[in-house]
């Protein structure tokens, strides 16, 4: 139970119903060209109710940083969370920041299997504590939810029915190279008639001697050139090329009597020449959750039983598959449209019997659409081609039209006891060149390798597998994220904390602020942040020692974000993840958009929080934002 002391009562609620509207990535810039042009009609017309601004982001500006610094009211240094990435201090060893297993869970008991990663107090934990029906759709961070009056559904860190972030599986005839990017989720089918007999792989299961996953069989009937007939568990699904199939639930046996079931959906893509099927990652079934997903923890199977089955994946929409050529644009984008649909119906189901409170539903796909379609709006990007921009460069700017829409609709429900407020995280632009951090430690002689990483080796020594430790005083993971090798603190740490460690710094910080592109002279880093500059509270010292903010284009690469340094330090990008936002603070800022007046032009996320807690009379000494009313 959240800690009810921090919350003052401060006077008469002014609202007796507030509405957050979360829409990820929403770019200031192209909400107002879209205003202007008339596109965005409610956009307009709740900014003239109440006002539009931008929104100053996080640092970094990733979505779990965001999103919990909008939760709490506080910089990381409170909720402790800094990257998609940190290290393990024991072996220097990337570890998801997301997700946190518990250890400590040797019974595997359900509601024990997960840590939380988001410390601290939500603004709905304050409000629920203090009598406020609280409501709450998909918020990233909030996995494994806390157990209070809240209700609660988590969104990005819930993770499929094997534990991990999800992952596709791609069944086909086809020779696939085991040197492939993605071929570790090929499965190798073989047509015997019209037949294919193969499996779904799901949760690990302990078994005499190791653990290995759980597999559901898969039989599947090719009844033509256009569609299959797929069999699991006595259930028959038709899918047809180019469609989504329904959803399928999977059952897995986990031994001694015991079951769990997961649920999927196929996308055909051909039957000849060659077999092609893309299968989701295995979900949670909302229906029969593995994993507690809720607060309470039925809540998400009264979810399910009112809208449908729907995606329970933290990240649903699957980028991956798109990069990695197992599913094409229009797949990506059908699939975005009904995980955006879904959603619709959650919230209208809350929004239907809202009478008093808080109700807070955040939406994600207009960030993912962004990251694979920005391509399209920048001839100046090495993969920009000119027919696909003319065939998908509506494809942006018609979700910032579906959020308007949404909004719309939300409007219609709003009087005048109700607060309403919509935001973005952060903004967008182009990721065009790719900078390899640890190549430049390395450059710069703050990292030494025993062995520079072939070319031909995507990771560029992932896992920092050529480093010596022992001559080595800096190193990157995560998306922007440096850590100093100090000595006491890392494994095999040389540098002294103090005047030795501070020096390190600015050494990092003056040459990464003076690199330039030897392409065209271009600075790639418009600032480097030492921690104690940007971060406080009882978890800063987990942080970072420095955080690199790129310029515009620039964005760390994936290979520093698992502790590789490839030969080169600048490369184009030529991944289909074209755009982002893991850039300087300063460039992506948010927007907010209220149907009441504000109190600040140059609002802050961390100021959503407070005025949540302002709009019913409270307040929180645990927030260092300010409420805006």
């Amino acid at each position: 139970m959240t800690n009810e002391s921090s919350v003052k009562v401060t006077g008469t609620p002014k609202y007796s119903r507030v509405i957050l509207l979360g829409m990820d990535g929403l770019d200031p810039k192209i909400v107002s060209s879209l205003m202007e042009q008339g596109d965005l009609p409610n956009f307009t017309k709740l900014s003239r109710m109440g006002g539009f601004s931008q929104l100053a982001t996080s640092n970094p500006a990733q979505s779990p940083v965001a999103w919990a610094s909008i939760a709490t009211g506080n910089n990381p240094g409170h909720h402790g969370i800094f990257d998609f990435l940190g290290r393990r201090i024991s072996d220097y060893m990337p570890e998801l920041a997301i997700l946190k297993m518990n250890p400590k869970n040797v019974f595997g008991k359900r509601e024990a299997m997960f840590l939380p990663v988001m410390q601290g107090n939500a603004f709905w934990d304050h409000t629920s504590a203090n009598n406020i029906p609280s409501t709450i759709l998909k918020w990233p961070m909030t996995f494994q939810p806390k157990q209070n009056r809240a209700k609660l559904f988590s969104g990005l860190g819930v993770p499929d029915i094997k534990g991990g972030l999800g992952r596709y599986a791609f069944y086909t005839t086809m020779d696939i190279s085991g040197n492939e990017e993605g071929a570790e989720k090929v499965i190798k089918v073989k047509i015997d008639g019209k037949k294919i007999k193969t499996h779904v792989s799901g949760p690990n299961v302990a078994k005499l001697t190791a653990r290995e996953a759980a597999k559901a069989d898969l039989h599947i009937n090719l009844a033509g050139e256009s569609n299959i007939e797929i069999n699991i568990d006595g259930k028959s699904v038709t899918v047809n090329k180019g469609r989504w199939s329904e959803w399928v639930e999977v059952k897995f046996k986990l031994g001694f009597m015991k079951t769990t079931t997961g649920i999927v959906k196929f996308y055909l893509h051909q039957v000849n020449p060659e077999f092609e099927l893309y299968m989701t990652p295995v979900q949670i079934n909302p229906k029969d959750p593995a994993f507690v997903i809720s607060s309470p923890d039925e809540y998400v199977r009264e979810l399910a039983n009112e809208v449908g089955t729907f995606y329970t994946l933290g990240m649903p929409e699957d980028t991956k598959a798109i990069e990695e050529g197992r599913t094409d644009e229009d797949a990506f984008i059908a699939m975005c449209d009904e995980i955006v649909e879904e959603q619709e119906k959650m919230l209208w189901y809350e929004l239907n019997k809202f009478k008093e409170g808080l109700l807070a539903c955040a939406f994600f796909s207009t960030d993912r659409i962004q990251h694979i379609f920005w391509v399209t709006r920048d001839p100046a990007h090495p993969l920009y081609d000119k027919a696909y921009a003319e065939k998908y460069g509506h494809v942006i700017d018609d979700y910032y039209r579906k959020m308007d829409r949404i909004l719309g609709e939300v409007m219609k429900e709003v009087d005048d006891k109700t607060a309403l407020m919509v935001f973005s995280d952060h903004g967008f632009s182009s990721f065009r060149r790719t900078v390899h951090i640890n190549s430049w430690l390395v450059q710069n002689g703050l990292m030494t390798l025993t062995q520079k990483a072939s070319k031909d080796d995507r990771e560029g020594g992932g896992l920092f597998q050529y480093v010596d430790w022992k001559k080595t005083r800096a190193y990157a993971l995560g998306f922007g994220s440096i850590y100093l090798n100090i000595k006491g603190r890392e494994k095999h740490g040389i540098v002294e904390a103090g005047p030795d460690a501070g020096a390190v710094s600015d050494k990092i910080v003056s040459g990464l602020v003076k690199l330039t592109d030897p392409k065209d002279g271009q600075p790639a880093v418009k600032d480097v942040y030492k921690r104690n500059t940007i971060y406080s509270g009882s978890r800063a010292d987990n942080a970072p020692d420095l955080v690199v903010g790129f310029q515009d284009g620039y964005r760390s690469s994936w290979q520093t974000a698992i502790g590789g340094a490839p030969p080169e330090i600048i490369e184009d990008n030529l991944k289909k993840w074209s755009g982002d936002h893991i850039i300087d603070p300063s460039i992506v800022p948010g927007i907010l958009l209220t149907n009441f007046g504000t109190n600040n032009n140059n609002p802050s996320l961390i100021d959503i929080a407070p005025t949540v807690l302002s709009c019913f009379g409270m307040s929180a000494e645990d927030m260092e934002g300010k409420t805006l009313i």
